[in-house]
């Protein structure tokens, strides 16, 4: 990932040196993206799953029977030979008391296990998460990452789409500075990144549409984004400054490829943002509804021209 980092900034900086008639070709911007770690363990993948069983069936083949078992195998002798004395009439001669059964006792818990998950709701994670996307305790055994739409200043009612926290650099500030600014200035709550890192796990470029370019009236050639990742650990409500983001949601791995999905050159720069194992089946996901909704439209202006 690293190489692919230095990669990108090579380019940029041959771009820069490559042009002779603007002294600034990209505007730089820095992204947070803040996740929230799972509050619970989260669930296993098949390859965890798979492992933990041989693990168990290992332990379970090495190791020596406990007590308990010992006495389940105690009964069973027991029954065995109560059966047998029955059968020639002598179950008076039987040495042991057999008392209560290890299986009796077995029962019994498990029938208090059960009740005992039904009060507390083991195991229902419905119970304790939210439904609302903005709130912090919603899919409690997954990762979320913040998601907002910004206004970037403007007051004509526009709002981006559904993106990561961003802001662009000031001369003489580092992207770190950046990255800790846009945490300070997009939200009302403080916001203290835990893990904030010192260098970008991924850069994304965009370039300026001409239209935007005449309407910001800049020579930039596009945007150049780097992210940056930090860790959301409070528990309270995260406030936002109504003014500079519109909306904002918690997103697990498969919500945001869908929030993102419409591009996905953004989408695959972000790709190690959540465990490989849970993005990629989403970005695949994606970029085949993209290529459908593609051809869709291909078909529908040929049947138009036709």
């Amino acid at each position: 990932m690293g190489s692919r980092i230095l990669c990108h900034i090579s380019r940029f900086h041959s771009s820069l040196a490559v042009s002779s008639e603007h002294s600034h070709i990209w505007d730089i911007f820095a992204s947070i993206a803040l996740v929230r770690p799972p509050i619970i363990a989260p669930p296993m993948n098949d390859i965890e799953k798979r492992y933990q069983n041989f693990m168990l069936q290992r332990e379970l083949e090495d190791s020596l029977r406990c007590d308990f078992e010992l006495r389940q195998l105690r009964d069973e002798r027991l029954l065995n030979e109560r059966e047998r004395l029955k059968v020639d009439d002598e179950e008076a001669n039987l040495q042991e008391e057999i008392g209560i059964l290890a299986s009796v006792d077995e029962e019994n818990w498990r029938k208090e296990a059960d009740r005992i998950r039904k009060e507390l709701a083991v195991g229902n994670l419905t119970k304790f998460s939210k439904t609302d996307s903005a709130n912090l305790q919603r899919k409690i055994d997954e990762f979320l990452v913040l998601l907002v739409c910004q206004k970037f200043g403007r007051e004509d009612g526009y709002l981006s789409r559904w993106h990561l926290p961003q802001l662009q650099n000031l001369p003489g500030e580092s992207l770190k500075q950046t990255s800790e600014r846009c945490l300070k200035e997009l939200f009302s709550t403080e916001i203290h990144g835990e893990g904030i890192s010192n260098a970008p796990f991924a850069v994304y470029f965009y370039c300026y549409p001409a239209q935007l370019r005449q309407r910001l009236k800049t020579q930039s050639r596009g945007a150049a984004i780097f992210f940056f990742k930090a860790l959301y650990m409070k528990r309270s409500a995260l406030l936002v400054k109504k003014d500079v983001v519109a909306d904002y949601k918690w997103a697990n791995a498969e919500e945001f490829a869908a929030s993102v999905g419409h591009k996905m050159s953004y989408l695959r720069a972000l790709s190690t943002l959540f465990p490989s194992y849970l993005l990629t089946k989403n970005i695949s996901e994606c970029a085949k509804k993209n290529k459908i909704s593609k051809n869709s439209v291909e078909n529908a202006t040929t049947n138009v021209v036709i």
